[in-house]
């Protein structure tokens, strides 16, 4: 059996509201906000604390038979879809911040946001096939576009990390079914060096709820959650999913508060659901980008209860917001798309 034995999040301190982006182009800027980087943090920063505050959450309960945070780290995955450079890759680092060993296994996943969903399947076959024992999966992004561009009042910025871990006990939750769609459509993608191509919104939408909807039925077994975690490029795509699939399932979303960030919102979505879940409840998790989308079933165990350190929702009120020329100065300090 594979499981997740602990869970965390970093949300950048700094908010814009996105009526203030649209002030400043003077356009509708829609409501809710973004978070920001500050000056000086990048996806790599923000890799490692959600990295190491997973693998505290995990450790609290005794994970990997009590060995402390850094015992027992067989691989660390990484998945982004806005690291700056073309020839580099976050997982050697991060597993290096945390203090794994040099045996550890470092894979990284890019080039869609359907990264962190790849990686949570590359880690749970490693595990089953007993190569692995303990995988620290992180996924981070600090997503940039044009400025008074549509892309801009979306682009967030975050990371969540869980630890997969082989084992029958009372964990945060256990992975039960997976179902695929592979489709090859693109729908929002980045070509180098430029900012996002996002394309006509309903088209998109549609081609999600397809792809959405076709991962989850395949899904063995009769599926009833109580939450689901569907990050999408824009709000609301999950809820239709949900309904076109007729699931009574609450949606867990940090798109209002920290805006589309890319393979991170996968995995903090995710968190946020496991902050509101009870022991025992099905959580549906799928994962969206270019190529299609991976959905995984999951259900809650007793150390669901049990809050990392800090919460993503603590993170969300924890804020300061910053001016539209900091809200640019800083992305592009960041290196992810302050692109005229």
């Amino acid at each position: 059996m594979v499981t997740i034995g602990g869970y965390g999040a970093y949300v950048p301190r700094y908010r814009i509201e996105r009526s203030a982006i649209g002030d400043q182009h003077g356009t509708p800027g829609g409501s809710g906000e973004l978070a920001v980087p500050a000056h000086d943090e990048s996806v790599l920063t923000l890799a490692m604390r959600a990295a190491k505050t997973a693998l505290d959450h995990a450790d609290s309960g005794g994970g990997s038979e009590g060995n402390s945070r850094t015992d027992g780290i067989d691989a660390v995955y990484t998945a982004t879809t806005s690291d700056p450079f073309d020839e580099r890759g976050l997982a050697a680092h991060v597993s290096r911040a945390v203090g794994a060993g040099t045996g550890t296994r470092a894979s990284d996943y890019q080039g869609s946001a359907r990264a962190a969903t790849n990686g949570l399947l590359g880690a749970r076959d490693a595990i089953e096939a007993g190569r692995a024992e303990r995988v620290l999966l992180v996924a981070s992004d600090i997503l940039g576009a044009p400025p008074g561009s549509a892309a801009e009042r979306s682009a967030g910025a975050g990371a969540g990390a869980i630890v997969l871990e082989t084992g029958d006990r009372a964990d945060v939750a256990t992975l039960d079914g997976v179902g695929l769609s592979t489709t090859g459509f693109i729908g929002r993608f980045k070509p180098a060096n430029d900012g996002p191509r996002t394309g006509d919104s309903r088209f998109n939408r549609e081609r999600y709820i397809e792809s959405a909807t076709e991962a989850v039925l395949g899904i063995e077994g009769d599926l009833a959650p109580q939450r689901a975690a569907m990050a999408a490029p824009d709000d609301g795509w999950g809820s239709r999913a949900l309904r076109t699939l007729e699931l009574d399932a609450e949606a867990e979303s940090t798109f209002d508060a920290v805006g589309y960030a890319g393979a991170a919102s996968t995995l903090l979505d995710l968190a946020l659901a496991f902050e509101n879940c009870e022991p025992g409840e099905t959580v549906l998790l799928t994962g969206y980008g270019p190529s299609g989308t991976d959905a995984i079933a999951m259900t809650t165990g007793e150390r669901v209860s049990e809050d990392p350190e800090m919460s993503v929702s603590e993170y969300i009120d924890s804020k300061e917001y910053v001016t539209y020329a900091k809200h640019r100065s800083y992305r592009e300090r960041a290196g992810t798309g302050a692109v005229a």
